[in-house]
């Protein structure tokens, strides 16, 4: 099963701008996001956390089906691909993650931004 996560800003009412966690899954038909305060790699982190969680606490969804996540952040990526990461500051959310790979067996790759369909700011 593919599986989509990533952020993105959102101009809202052009007042301000909010940054937004949010994951798709087409195959089930499921589309998600949700402000965080976070910016850069540490709100693609909390995409990907958000949708682990997600999965945990819906296993009647999932299965025992393979899942594939997919993101447009090459860096975290190559992070939880090779079990790396670069600062400290983002080690809590790498071992999290690891912590979650090690329950739910889920794969990692890389997708062009225009093909995310979590990048939609359409997702209601």
């Amino acid at each position: 099963m593919e599986l989509y996560f990533g952020s993105f800003s959102d101009l809202g009412d052009g007042a301000t701008d909010k940054n937004l966690v949010s994951f798709a899954i087409p195959d089930i038909g499921v589309k998600f996001k949700a402000p965080f305060e976070a910016e850069n790699i540490t709100l693609d982190y909390a995409s990907l956390l958000t949708l682990l969680e997600f999965i945990e606490i819906n296993p009647q969804l999932f299965g025992n089906k393979a899942l594939e996540l997919f993101s447009h952040n090459i860096a975290l990526v190559t992070q939880v691909k090779t079990c790396r990461v670069p600062s400290k500051d983002l080690a809590p959310y790498l071992q999290k993650a690891l912590k979650y790979r090690s329950k739910l067996k889920y794969s990692i790759n890389w997708i062009s931004f225009p093909d995310n369909p979590a990048q939609n700011p359409e997702i209601d």
